[in-house]
This record gives C-alpha cells, structure tokens and sequence, in this order.
C-alpha cells in the first residue's frame, strides 16, 4: 500500500472531524490516489443496505480514473460516473415532471449527439432562432438579480456571450416550447433544472432528503470544473445536515468557462456549515524548474510545492517559422531518446491543424442538413470519436427520412422500424462515407455522399407513407462549394504522426495527463491584446481562464517543459514580463536543438 504524503494523511484522518472536506489540490498532488483512498476507507467499514457512496466527475474520463484507481468498480448501491448522470438519474428522471408538471418526459441530449448541429426538432419546429442561435447550443453559465445567464457563441471560434433582449426573451419561450413538447433536455438544461428541483420550496427539501438518504456519501473530484449549476445542485445537496462530502480540486485548473466554472465557485463550497478546507499543495509530477514557471501563471492565490527529486527545465523557444521550429524541437528530442511520454499541446484545434498540415475550418455548409450531418460523421470518425461519429450519421438517416433529428426509439417502432436495424443502418451508411475518395471540390464529394444515402436508405425498405423519395439529397452550389474536399476532410486520425510521429492535443485534451516533456506552441497573435505578454495578466474574467488554460499546459510535465513562443511574443515578453521570462532558459530552436 502507498504511503500518503502528510497533507494527504490530514485529509485521510479528519481529526476536525469535517462534515464536508474542501480539498485544493496542486498539479500533481495525487488527488486521484486521494479520493480513491478515502473511497476505499469507506467501504472498509460501509454499513450493508440501501444507501451508498456517490463519487462523482466532471467527465467520464474522471470516472474511470476512479474506478482505476480503486482498483474494482463500485456496483450497487453506490454510484460512480459525471454529476450529470448522477443528476439526471436521480433528480431530473424521477422528481422533474412531479415538481414542473407541464414538461414531457426528460431526455438527456448526450454532447457527442452533436444536437448544436440539429435544424430541427420535429418535421416544423427548427431549432435556430434569430441570427443564428441553435437553442441546443445555448448554455446556462450563472445567474444575475435572480434571473439564470445564458449564453451562446456567435461562431465557432468566438467565446461564450450571455444573450440579452429579445433575444434571451425568444431562447426562454422557445426552451419551454421544446421541453414541454419533447422535453429534450442538454447538459445545461438539465443542471439548471436539477437546481430548480432541489430549491423548489416545495418539493425541494424532499427531494434533497430522498437523494441524501440514497447516497449520505458524496464525493467530487475535479471540482474546479463544475460549472454554476451543477455545483449549485451539489451545495444544495450538501447544505442537508445529513450529508458527508469530499471535494477535490485545484481552482487554477478552472478551464471550461463554457459551463460556468469559475475558481471563486470553491469558496462557496468552503462556506456550507461544517465544511473545513484542507491543503494538497505538494505536487509530486513538478520539478522546481516547471513550478517556477508555472507561478508566474497561478491565477489563485498559493504555492506550488515542487518535487525536488524530479529533474527537469523549462525553456522559453522563440521560433520564426511556428511548425518548422517545432519540428526542430521535436527532432531533437527524439534523437536523444530520453522521453517516454512526449506530447505537443495548443490552445485550439487551429494550430493544431496548422502543425499537423490539416486543412482547418468548417464544413461548407451547402445547404443540404443530412449531407453536412454524414460530412461531420466521417470527420469525427477520422479523429477517433466514434460515439460522435455515429451520432452525426443517426442524425444524417433521421433528417433524410423524418425531416428532423433526434428521432426517438418509440417512433420508430411506430412505423415498424426496429432500432437496431435503424442504427445498424447508420453505421453502414458512415462506413460508406468514410471510403467515399476526397477527390475534387467539396460539392464533388457530397454529391457522392448523397448518392450513397440515397441508396442505402432506399434499400432499407421503409413503409410508402414516409414518403422517402430518392434524387432530393443534392448540395448546392453555396460559398465554398468549389474547396477541395480535402480542406475539411482528414485523411485518417494517424494525421497527428505528421509531426514527426508525435501526439499533438489541445490543452482540454491532455488535462489531468503527466508528461515527461510537455511542449507548449503558442500561436503568433493576430493582434495585440491577444498577445501572451498581454493575455496571461489581463484581470477580465475571460482571458483569466486563458491564463488558467495555460497554466494547466505547463504543469502537464514531470520533466521539460518548452514554451514556444513567435519572435514578436518574445520580445514583448522580455520587455513587459520580465520576471516571467528569468524563470526560463531561453533559446531559438537551433540553440535548443543543440543544448539537448
């Protein structure tokens, strides 16, 4: 058995005897090890019955690091897996339409589904309104004198922005619309009202009985990326004076502002009565040269402890040409052959396309819904997202024969469709598209995808009165039309082994991962205020989570760490940010390549 460290041992022996342990965690600190063993020091003494132990994640991902950390999954009656599940199984599913009887029966939109991408709901409701905004594409992010904030992004690559006006007005009528007519709900939805069950005055205290009842033990890990509603539903829960909890997390490592998440939200933890806050400041990934760095981008108040066993350097590479320097770096690191763990991480998907020599951008959207669904399944399948992947081209089947997606089991059984075959109908129709040739223009290659569909669901033997007609899955010759097919379609997922064989990610990606040398590539900015020299120390509340975003690449390492930076970032960062730049060894790519 490991030995804990003594911050973890306090945690382990509760001497305060805590209600609710608030745990903030340092990179590295063996907060997985942490909540597993407190997880597994439970069960030693748990009482046989009904009621379990709920450990609950932001991310599947978190779950399964759960389960792989105690060792043995946790079956009935305890709960391991995301809040929202837990949420959804058992808040929303059995409590919603008691408390709110005008909804229909919930359904959780799965984010793989890809429902941001849905027109419709039914054969004439659509689900974008105004200019542009998909309903399924909106997110609770807060509250405000008492009214919820919702926000959306105006394009792809722009950050959330709260909706204001009439067009707040026409998301809150046209939600109510869909979940009193279909009661889709998604991850968002389903938070905020899970908050609205359990606050319900009513109902409420009841409710929250019920769940505590079920589950007196709730543990978090990551708690850091709860966003507003999903962690007002678990104060709500641990507010009841009946409830025990553990949270975990490291409030700098607060990046998914898109949920709400904010590094302040721990203090609200830290405030529910009995709640007694506890250390983990000693990272045992970080050498001192990676923690030197990474303070200078520390967004909450605190040290890091590094581990001086580990070795390691953080340099500062300044680089002229951003995917040839990188490759130099790269070339040298591998010749020396002296790390196990190398990755390549960015901010956003367009360096990273812009490293591995992926055409970047969207879709041409050529005016055709089941095209640009199959086209978006072949792209999350060439990527290795498979649950995505058949979810687009369910959505692409769904809207060429039903004219909306989403359709559910139960109507297809109403016109004599099993399920299976309609899914195995999808899988066959995505394999299709996959090996459809990217020769010629984007219309090129989808007017052979809407041949294909034509086919496939021509031959599946649908009933007379859907009304399935062949010839009508045409694109049209819309603005960018004539792109070659290649620009937005990638060859495989193996497309990442163009840089020099090394796994390229976005910083998301690789978060909660340990590296023996991390490289971090910053783009060249397309102004100035976009600038790392600027960015990194700005105090608005958005690029302080770029900030944070940064700063959780560079604790990724437990060994080099290596900033790529353009020419014109260094100088601005060696004339503003001084002590920043004193923390590194600072080098072109060439003299790095010969320092290794």
């Amino acid at each position: 058995m490991r030995t804990p460290t003594p911050e973890q041992q306090a945690v382990l022996e509760n001497k305060e005897k805590a209600r609710i342990r608030v745990v903030r965690s340092a990179p590295g600190s063996g907060k997985t090890w942490l909540v597993a063993e407190v997880i597994r020091q439970a069960l030693d003494t748990w009482p046989k019955g009904t009621s379990g132990i709920a450990a609950l994640s932001f991310t599947r991902v978190g779950g399964d690091e759960i389960r792989k950390a105690v060792g043995h999954d946790l079956d009935h009656p305890h709960f391991v897996g995301t809040i929202d599940a837990f949420l959804f199984r058992y808040v929303i599913r059995p409590h919603l339409r008691h408390v709110f009887n005008w909804f229909a029966n919930p359904r959780l939109l799965v984010g793989e589904w890809g429902a941001e991408h849905w027109d419709r709901v039914s054969s004439n409701e659509a689900t974008t309104i105004g200019k542009g905004i998909n309903l399924f594409g909106c997110a609770y992010i807060g509250e405000e004198h008492g009214q919820e904030v919702i926000a959306h992004k105006p394009r792809k690559a722009f950050q959330l922005q709260p909706l204001t006006g009439n067009d707040l007005s026409l998301v809150r009528a046209e939600k109510k619309k869909i979940w009193a007519q279909h009661g889709l709900l998604t991850h968002s939805d389903a938070a905020f009202w899970a908050t609205k069950v359990l606050a319900d005055p009513t109902f409420g205290p009841v409710v929250r009985a019920e769940v505590i009842q079920r589950f007196p033990f709730l543990i978090v890990d990551e708690l850091q990326d709860t966003g507003y509603f999903l962690g007002k539903s678990v104060r709500l829960l641990l507010e009841e004076l009946s409830a025990t909890g553990v949270l975990v997390g490291d409030p700098d490592q607060a990046i998914y502002e898109f949920t709400g998440a904010r590094p302040d939200l721990f203090e609200s933890f830290e405030a529910i009565a009995g709640a007694v806050t506890f250390p983990l400041a000693s990272s045992q990934r970080c050498p001192p040269a990676v923690v030197r760095a990474a303070m200078h981008l520390k967004d909450v108040k605190g040290v890091i402890g590094p581990n001086h066993e580990k070795k390691g350097r953080a340099t500062l590479v300044r680089y002229n040409d951003m995917v040839e320097d990188t490759r130099k770096v790269i070339g040298a690191i591998c010749a020396n052959r002296s790390a196990k763990v190398l990755k390549v991480v960015a901010r956003g998907t367009t360096t990273i396309d812009a490293l591995i020599g992926r055409g970047s951008g969207d879709t041409p959207a050529l005016h055709c819904p089941p095209l640009r669904h199959i086209c978006r399944a072949v792209v999350a399948f060439r990527h290795g997202k498979n649950i995505a992947a058949l979810a687009a081209a369910r959505a692409a089947v769904d809207r060429s024969v039903f004219q909306h997606e989403g359709v559910n089991d139960e109507k297809l059984v109403t016109v004599d469709i099993d399920p299976r075959d309609w899914k195995t109908l999808a899988i066959r129709c995505l394999l299709k598209a996959n090996a459809i040739e990217e020769t010629g223009t984007s219309f090129d290659w989808h007017s052979r995808a809407g041949e294909m569909l034509d086919r496939e669901i021509d031959s599946f033997g649908l009933h007379p009165t859907l009304g399935f007609a062949t010839g009508k899955l045409k694109p049209q010759q819309r603005e960018g039309w004539d792109r070659p097919a290649t620009d937005f379609l990638p060859h495989t997922y193996a497309d990442i082994q163009t840089l020099v064989g090394v796994p390229v990610q976005t910083v998301h990606g690789v978060k909660g991962e340990t590296h023996d040398v991390t490289i971090f590539v910053c783009p060249p900015p397309d102004q100035k205020t976009r600038c790392p020299s600027v960015l990194w120390w700005s105090t608005s509340d958005k690029a302080r989570e770029e900030k944070r975003i940064a700063y959780v690449a560079m604790t990724r390492s437990q060994g080099d760490i290596i900033v790529c930076v353009s020419d014109e970032t260094y100088q601005r960062l060696v004339t503003d940010r001084v002590e920043f730049v004193k923390s590194f060894e600072c080098m072109t790519a060439e003299e790095y390549a010969k320092s290794v």
